[in-house]
């Protein structure tokens, strides 16, 4: 297993992520009454277009589809729309100790009055996690309690970095794309990913 770059200059005219939550839904056959348990284990989708190019550009796109063979490679991706966070919170911030299961994490270093705002995505070992709610630091600097609108799937040590410029997360091509060509040019390409979990 290999992780594939992206092509250079590539960048997708829609692009989507979504959260795939993994749950089990039980009702009960006599009242109707409903129980959900979530099995902590959430994973990211990303579905993206890239646009129409000629036939010479188009082939860097096809090696790229070829190069992933499926869903045995990775490609590191972000959030395309937000690839830095549109709150302030800039520099060198790092986490607390985080425990699997998680869903508020501890921020230091983050820059007194620094903001997370809802929506904003940030990188912790490899992770992709969305802040649930907008957060604002201390006057230290100290982001004690943010949000997070998915699990965290592992432990975390204290002091590890977080990152807020084009987090990624390793993902698996999902759909079978291919480029297709017509004569002068090779009309858009769709792309369903899916985040590997290791």
């Amino acid at each position: 297993m290999s992780l594939i770059a992206l092509p250079a200059g590539l960048c997708p005219n829609s692009f989507s992520l979504r959260q795939k939550t993994n749950q089990r839904m039980f009702e009960s056959p006599f009242g109707g009454s409903e129980q959900v348990i979530d099995m902590l284990n959430d994973r990211w989708m990303v579905s993206m277009s890239l646009p129409n190019r000629l036939h010479a550009d188009a082939a860097r796109v096809e090696a790229f589809i070829a190069a992933l063979r499926g869903m045995t490679n990775t490609v590191a991706l972000y959030h395309w729309a937000r690839k830095q966070p549109r709150g302030t919170m800039r520099g060198s911030p790092s986490c607390g100790a985080i425990s699997a299961g998680a869903q508020t994490i501890f921020i230091g270093s983050a820059g007194a009055g620094a903001t997370l705002l809802a929506g904003d995505m940030i990188g912790i070992a490899g992770l992709l996690l969305q802040v649930a709610s907008d957060v604002t630091a201390d006057g230290a600097g100290l982001m004690p309690f943010v949000p997070l609108v998915n699990s965290v799937r592992k432990d975390i040590p204290s002091n590890t970095p977080v990152i807020w410029d084009k987090p990624t997360a390793p993902f698996r091509l999902a759909s079978q794309s291919a480029v297709q060509y017509i004569p002068g040019y090779a009309p858009e390409v769709a792309l369903d990913f899916v985040e590997s979990i290791v």
